[in-house]
């Protein structure tokens, strides 16, 4: 089984890494190089099994993204990558349901992990 997942970030060579990364046989990466281009792509081309995202970026942040996808019933699981520090985030993260936040700078491996164990429900 192939399964789908948008990824987004502002910073071309983090889009990049991140896609590498992620990327193997049974993963299909679609690229988002922003907040609008992610609404764009989870509106014209989902559904997707995971959505991994930074969150400060231009137009429209990460969280903002997926809240207004929660708000449309896209329940997918979302992975905020961010090295950004805000005291609120944490809690903001966990009202949106089925998130998980991994502070910058992320090893590849623990990468690797955490998006395995959030696509271990996705069958």
């Amino acid at each position: 089984m192939v399964v789908r997942v948008a990824i987004a970030d502002d910073d071309p060579e983090a889009l990049e890494l991140l896609g590498e990364i992620l990327s193997g046989p049974f993963i299909e990466i679609h690229k988002a190089a922003s907040g609008a281009e992610l609404v764009v792509l989870l509106a014209d081309q989902g559904p997707f099994g995971l959505v991994v995202t930074d969150i400060d970026m231009p137009w429209m942040e990460g969280v903002a993204v997926i809240r207004a996808a929660r708000a449309a019933e896209i329940k997918v699981p979302v992975l905020f990558v961010s090295g950004i520090s805000r005291p609120d985030l944490l809690a903001t993260i966990e009202r949106l349901g089925n998130a998980k936040l991994l502070r910058k700078p992320i090893s590849p491996s623990t990468l690797r992990e955490t998006v395995s164990e959030m696509l271990a429900g996705v069958s």
